[in-house]
């Protein structure tokens, strides 16, 4: 028997989006959000997942992480993530097998979705 949704069902639901190809046209990188109690705020965190399907996989650990952007080779995602209490979203990249995520802005009203440049060695974003 069914039973209709209730508040408390919204914590346990995971939602996914801003899918994202990698220039192979194997792997997706996306972002799943989901609702914490405690914090009583959304968290979302960066993860990938191969094209023919499978596990996904957890890049960041971050809770407020978002916009992965693969480079033009596929071997880094930039992404854009707020770390620390009252932080503003800043750009960080990573590499897409997976690893330590290093800052490449530290603005103090925060960036916007980065663009890998074709070649691979520019990001555009915007910033107040």
């Amino acid at each position: 028997m069914t039973r209709p949704l209730e508040i408390d069902d919204l914590y346990s639901i995971r939602t996914p989006s801003d899918p994202q190809l990698s220039p192979d046209g194997r792997t997706i990188a996306f972002v799943i959000t989901s609702a914490d109690r405690d914090e009583d705020e959304d968290q979302s965190s960066i993860y990938t997942v191969p094209v023919t399907g499978g596990e996904q996989t957890r890049l960041t650990q971050g809770t407020h992480d978002s916009a992965p952007r693969w480079s033009p080779d596929g071997a880094l995602l930039a992404f854009v993530a707020v770390r620390g209490e009252g932080g503003k979203p800043q750009i960080f990249v990573l590499p897409a097998a997976g690893g330590e995520a290093r800052a490449l802005t530290e603005l103090p009203l925060g960036a916007g979705e980065p663009v890998w440049s074709p070649d691979g060695s520019k990001l555009a974003f915007t910033a107040a």
